[in-house]
């Protein structure tokens, strides 16, 4: 993996984000057809939850270890924030491979993200990518990222993916549960509430006074 850190860096000056989009391209076999890019189609958060599409990140690189910490410290923060499950692998519906670049441009840099999601047969189901402008000059343009921008990043990444987790099978499949379960306790609290119908009087049996 560092070597492939490496290759990445080489290549992000002279391509940006479509060369991070070649490399990934190739760190999995199984791309389903369903995979689409950030950039090709805005993912609209559905209104519930994506607390049921568990996720483990299995990986940031790309960026200086620091600043890896630091992006995945305010990323996890976000995430909670987002009702976003974060886990171990092992009792994970989806799995996230995450990439940072900081590529140079004319008057400073692009800081960019990309997260790859797996599901739990390893094919790829989502790419999700954004970036944010860099104002400054420095030879690397690493040195331009501070943590305001990390910050902000790590709060679209998180957005983002809980967009994404909140469209799943598992987060629709929850709601529509917890609406079945609503429904049928309304049902069961009104048939209690309910008053009762009056009860039909007994009749009494008729009595005669003994003629005299």
């Amino acid at each position: 993996m560092a070597a492939f850190s490496a290759v990445l860096r080489g290549l992000l000056p002279l391509a940006g984000v479509g060369a991070v989009a070649l490399l990934l391209s190739g760190c999995n076999d199984h791309v389903s057809p369903a995979a689409v890019s950030a950039q090709d189609a805005q993912i609209v958060p559905s209104g519930y939850s994506p607390r049921p599409a568990a996720l483990a990140v299995v990986g940031i690189h790309g960026a200086p270890s620091p600043l890896e910490n630091q992006f995945m410290a305010y990323f996890d923060a976000d995430a909670a924030k987002a009702d976003v499950a974060l886990t171990n692998p092992a009792g994970a519906r989806y799995l996230a491979k995450g990439y940072l670049a900081a590529i140079p441009v004319d008057g400073g840099a692009r800081l960019t993200y990309v997260w790859d999601i797996y599901d739990h047969h390893d094919h790829r189901a989502q790419r999700l990518n954004d970036e944010i402008a860099l104002r400054g000059s420095a030879q690397d343009p690493w040195q331009l990222v501070d943590s305001a921008a990390l910050a902000a990043l790590a709060g679209r990444s998180a957005d983002e993916l809980a967009a994404y987790l909140s469209n799943t099978p598992e987060a629709l499949a929850a709601a529509h549960d917890a609406a079945v379960t609503a429904q049928n306790a309304g049902d069961a609290a009104k048939a209690v509430a309910a008053p009762a119908a009056p009860a039909t009087p007994a009749r009494q049996a008729l009595s005669y006074a003994a003629d005299r």
